[in-house]
């Protein structure tokens, strides 16, 4: 904060509350800007995958915000781009929440989706609603995902009518077997539930036996190995 907006804050004509939600935009801003200059087509390629998965999904009912950003997760190891350190340990698993405000951004500059905020109940859903140049990112994926197309396609109708909260346990499980995949003794049943019950406490609303059914039925559709 520099003088200027400490001056407005001790004046009374900016709460403490718009002066973080300042901060805030300012620090994904300067996020966003890093991430083009140091790889502007790793970020495009991210956006690009991302656009592909809501074109497909954005009907769902299950489609989310949480929901968006595990698929995107999943489709960018299938993808081997290897982007894991971009991710942080989240309740709700691996999740990169500048990178879902700079996706937002992206979507809406080239108009492909517009992001609304609509309310179910108590809780506020983001939807994306696609716009009139929709169609521009197909050529993108193309070029960029040809090879790896099946694999994301394959995710993608995996997950389709899947809940959020599978669909949370089952980015969770995919990164504890990244954490578990140098382990020397290589990675049991019981390593994994450690592991996932180790990222937060929140993860104990899940029981065994159902972490552990979608764990077997990933391993069965070849998304994780022992």
């Amino acid at each position: 904060m520099d003088d200027f907006e400490k001056g407005l804050m001790l004046s009374g004509f900016v709460s403490p509350c718009s002066i973080n939600e300042l901060n805030e935009r300012l620090e994904l801003e300067s996020y966003e800007k890093k991430l083009r200059n140091e790889n502007k087509d790793i970020f495009f390629r991210r956006v690009v995958l991302a656009a592909e998965v809501a074109y497909q999904l954005h009907e769902e009912p299950t489609f989310g915000r949480i929901k968006f950003q595990k698929l995107v997760y999943l489709c960018e190891h299938v993808a081997q781009m290897n982007l894991q350190n971009r991710y942080t340990k989240q309740v709700a698993g691996p999740f990169d929440n500048k990178f879902m405000h700079s996706i937002e951004n992206e979507f809406e500059t080239n108009k492909w989706f517009e992001v609304e905020k609509v309310k179910y109940g108590t809780m506020n859903r983001s939807k994306y609603k696609p716009l009139l140049l929709v169609e521009n990112y197909k050529r993108y994926f193309q070029t960029y995902f040809a090879q790896h197309e099946k694999a994301i396609q394959q995710i993608i109708d995996l997950f389709r009518t899947e809940t959020t909260d599978t669909t949370e346990v089952a980015a969770t499980l995919y990164a504890c077997q990244w954490e578990l995949k140098d382990t020397p003794a290589g990675m049991s049943e019981s390593d994994l539930l450690q592991k996932f019950y180790e990222w937060s406490e929140k993860k104990k609303r899940f029981k065994p036996d159902r972490v552990l059914s979608i764990w077997q039925w990933m391993t069965k559709k070849g998304l994780l190995s022992i």
